[in-house]
């Protein structure tokens, strides 16, 4: 009896063993930057990547997800509460929040993977783009400008000045000018920076660009999005087209056009970063993601076209990207 319960102990144990890593349960913390459309599809698309990747809420997986609405005194509370609860793994959500969590969890002994990044290489969140860091890489939404550029000029004929209007306190928006600035004379463009403090300033900003500018680009970060209606509302009483690499604010009808990487695409190759690591894999092995050329991808806004008395440029005429028609894109 003893020899028959001994071989049944054996054969548990053996079985056991033999479960795969990514079969057992997992715990993943979400360390959000606050509620916002491309940062919800950003979350969305990382639950995604993880589901590629085998790993499920109620199967094998637990998330421990918050966020601190948009304001930076909250995160280092948030980062030491979600550590607290020792994850296996941490997804960190927008610029703030992932330099926040490399600084005040340096000792930590979990993997963080950072996502929707304009650029983790500008940011110093990674040495390169060819690999990670110690217990840390993820995923970015780095435009390509050159790219960005030739698409506005082809919304706005005879665009010359470009109003890029930015957060002067979100690293986001400094990646974006220290893109433009090397290029936008190739591309004929003389660049008027304005720069946003606080949400407050909006209107007067925008209102500022009045005359000085051809078109106005609200680069993506947390305020500026935030923020969108009001750009849009000013702008629209200004008579100033806008155009942006934010694809919401295209839908909402706030923009013009946009060329963007999908935040919910950058979100899913961080998911299934995160994915790879819960099985074994070394972060530092895994470069963060950058999307390609082929990533890109254009939207219209035909209402607000109409309005600019602009029109789809002949090259997009037949890509089914035009949102606000029938049988348009959603």
């Amino acid at each position: 009896m003893r020899t028959l319960s001994k071989l049944v102990f054996t054969a548990v144990l053996a079985a056991c063993a033999s479960v795969p890593a990514q079969a057992q349960n997992k715990k993943v913390a979400i360390a959000g930057w606050g509620p916002h459309p491309t940062l919800d599809a950003t979350i969305a698309g990382f639950r995604k990547g993880l589901a590629a990747e085998g790993f499920k809420p109620g199967e094998n997986l637990a998330l421990d997800e918050t966020n601190v609405n948009f304001d930076r005194s909250l995160i280092p509370q948030m980062l030491n509460k979600l550590a607290s609860g020792n994850p296996d793994l941490m997804v960190t959500i927008a610029t703030p929040v992932s330099l926040t969590a490399i600084q005040q969890l340096r000792t930590r002994s979990f993997p963080i993977v950072f996502t929707p990044i304009a650029d983790p290489v500008h940011a110093g969140l990674v040495g390169g783009w060819k690999s990670g860091e110690r217990l840390l890489t993820g995923s970015s939404v780095a435009l390509d400008y050159d790219a960005v550029l030739t698409f506005f000029k082809a919304v706005i004929p005879g665009l010359k000045r470009l109003g890029v209007l930015y957060d002067t306190g979100d690293d986001s928006s400094t990646a974006a000018l220290d893109g433009l600035a090397p290029i936008a004379g190739r591309h004929g463009i003389a660049l008027v920076k304005i720069g946003v403090d606080s949400p407050s300033e909006l209107p007067q900003r925008v209102q500022s660009a009045r005359g000085r500018v051809d078109a106005l680009y609200p680069v993506a970060s947390g305020r500026i999005q935030q923020g969108a209606a009001t750009i849009a509302a000013t702008a629209e009483r200004a008579q100033l087209p806008v155009v942006t690499t934010i694809p919401e604010m295209v839908r909402q009808n706030q923009a013009a056009a946009a060329l963007a990487v999908s935040f919910e695409q950058s979100g899913e190759a961080a998911g299934r970063i995160a994915g790879r690591i819960l099985k074994g894999e070394n972060a530092q092995a895994i470069p963060a993601w950058r999307p390609a050329p082929e990533d890109h991808h254009p939207l219209f806004s035909a209402a607000r076209l109409k309005a600019l008395n602009l029109s789809v440029p002949a090259a997009y005429k037949d890509c089914n990207c035009v949102v606000g028609q029938p049988g348009s894109a959603p």
